[in-house]
C-alpha cells in the first residue's frame, strides 16, 4: 500500500520495567538486562508466585499535575507518560482537536484500586468514594488522554486480555485507513501486580513458580521453562498517514502494513494446542499486508514462557514461515520484560518498529536448551541481521484472543 492511507509510526512511548524510553527498551533486550524482581512485602509472602517485573520508583510529576494524577488509576498514569514521551519522540507538540484519534486498550484497568476501594469499606459500602467508577474503569487511560491533549476525534478503548496492545494498534490503523483522523494515539497500559491477581494467575497454573536469581526465570521457548513472568506498564506509537508525516517532515520507523484477528473458540484460559486461531490471524495479516510469508524477516513472538502457548505458537509460525533455519529470525522480548498482560502487545509492536528501524534483531535471553518442540529459528548468542522487508509481531490472549501485526520498513 503507497497511497495517501499509507500508515506509518513515527513516535514510540514506553514506561518499562527496564526503564522509560524505548532508547532503554531497546539497549535491555541488546543487553540482556533484565526487569524482573523479586516481590518483597508482607502481602506478598504467601504468595505461590513471588516475582514479577514492575515498574520501580516512577515519577510522573515532570508529566502531568498531581492533583490529575490522584484522579487516575495507576495504569492510565503509565499510559498519560508514555503517550507524552511519543509524542515528543514523533516531534509533535499540539495534537489537539478532531483530526487526531486514541486508542488505549487495557486487560485488567484499574483492578488495584478497585482491590483497595472494596477492602477499605467492605462493611460500609456506602461510603465508597466518587472515584471509585473512574480509577478502575478500562477506558479511562484513554479518555484521560483525550482531555491531557485536547483530543476531540474518535476516542477508543477496549480488553483484549493479552493481545490489547496488539488489538489497539489494529485500530488505530484501520482508523487511519478509513480517513477518520490524520493521526492517532494507540497502545496499551496495566498496572496488576496485585496479590489477587498474581495468585489467581499462579493457581490457573500459568505464572512461574520457580526460585532463583530473578533474572533467569522468564524462559521463552527453553524446554525448562517453567511459566510466564507478570509485568507492568505501558507502550504507546504514534500513528499517521504517510501523506501527514511527509508533509511535516517526520522521521517514519516502519510502516504499518497489515493486521489479522481471530479467536481460538476453545478455552478461556488455555490456547488451542494446534495453534489453528494463531495461524489464522497470521494468514490473515499477511494477506492484507501483501507481502508473501518468503518476505517476512523477523517474528517478535508473543513468547510467555509457558508449556502451551510456546509449542501453539512455534507450530503456527512453522506451518507459515518455515521450520528450522528456513523460518525468519524470532525474537521473545518477554524473557527480559516479563509479559506485560494487556499492555505486552503493544510492547511487542515498538520492538517490531525498532527492529525495522536498527535492521537487527535481538537474541533471545535465557534460551539455554531450546525446546525441540519449538522447531523456529530463535535467535540466539547475539543479534541476527534483518535481511527481508517484514516485521511480524504475534499476541494471543486468554480467551482466545488472536491479533498480528505486519510492519515493513519505513
Amino acid at each position: 500500500m503507497t497511497d495517501s492511507r499509507t500508515v506509518v509510526i513515527t513516535g514510540i512511548g514506553i514506561v518499562g520495567p527496564t526503564g522509560n524510553g524505548h532508547e532503554a527498551l531497546w539497549s535491555s533486550l541488546m543487553e540482556h538486562r533484565s526487569g524482573v524482581r523479586r516481590l518483597e512485602g508482607a502481602e506478598y509472602d504467601a504468595l505461590p508466585a513471588r516475582h514479577a517485573a514492575p515498574i520501580e520508583d516512577f515519577d510522573l510529576t515532570p508529566y502531568m499535575d498531581k492533583r490529575a494524577a490522584r484522579r487516575m488509576g495507576r495504569f492510565a498514569q503509565f499510559a498519560i507518560v508514555a503517550a507524552r514521551l511519543a509524542v515528543a519522540d514523533a516531534g509533535l507538540d499540539d495534537i489537539s482537536g478532531p483530526r487526531t484519534g486514541i486508542t488505549i486498550h487495557t486487560g485488567a484497568g484499574g483492578i488495584p484500586e478497585g482491590d483497595d476501594e472494596v477492602i477499605k469499606h467492605v462493611e460500609r459500602p456506602e461510603r465508597t468514594g466518587p472515584l471509585y467508577v473512574p480509577l478502575v474503569s478500562g477506558n479511562m487511560a484513554a479518555a484521560n488522554a483525550a482531555i491531557q491533549f485536547g483530543v476531540t476525534g474518535p476516542v477508543t478503548a477496549g480488553v483484549g486480555a493479552c493481545a490489547a496492545g496488539t488489538i489497539a494498534v489494529a485500530e488505530g490503523f484501520h482508523t487511519l485507513q478509513r480517513g477518520d483522523a490524520d493521526i492517532v494515539l494507540a497502545g496499551a497500559s496495566d498496572a496488576a501486580l496485585t496479590p489477587y491477581l498474581m495468585s489467581s494467575l499462579a493457581n490457573a497454573g500459568a505464572l512461574s513458580t520457580a526460585e532463583g536469581d530473578p533474572s533467569t526465570l522468564s524462559r521463552p521457548f527453553d524446554a525448562n521453562r517453567t511459566g510466564f513472568i507478570p509485568a507492568e506498564g505501558a507502550a504507546m506509537l504514534v500513528l499517521e498517514t504517510l501523506e501527514h508525516a511527509e508533509a511535516r517532515g517526520a522521521r517514519i520507523y516502519a510502516t504499518l502494513a497489515g493486521a489479522g484477528l481471530s479467536c481460538d473458540a476453545f478455552h478461556v484460559t488455555a490456547p488451542d494446542p494446534n495453534g489453528a486461531g494463531a495461524e489464522l490471524a497470521i494468514r490473515s495479516a499477511l494477506s492484507k499486508s501483501g507481502l508473501e510469508p518468503s518476505e517476512i524477516g523477523a517474528v517478535v513472538a508473543h513468547g510467555t514462557g509457558t508449556q502451551l502457548n510456546d509449542a501453539s505458537e512455534a507450530g503456527a509460525v512453522g506451518r507459515i514461515l518455515g521450520t528450522g533455519s528456513d523460518c525468519p529470525p524470532v525474537t521473545a522480548p518477554k524473557a527480559v520484560l516479563g509479559h506485560g498482560l494487556g499492555a505486552a502487545g503493544a510492547f511487542s509492536a515498538a520492538i517490531g518498529a525498532l527492529i525495522a528501524h536498527h535492521g537487527v534483531v535481538p537474541p533471545v535471553m535465557n534460551l539455554d536448551n531450546p525446546d525441540p518442540a519449538c522447531d523456529i529459528n530463535l535467535v540466539r548468542g547475539g543479534p541476527a541481521p534483518l535481511e527481508k522487508p517484514g516485521v511480524m509481531i504475534n499476541a494471543f490472549g486468554f480467551g482466545g484472543q488472536n491479533a498480528v501485526l505486519i510492519l515493513t520498513r519505513g
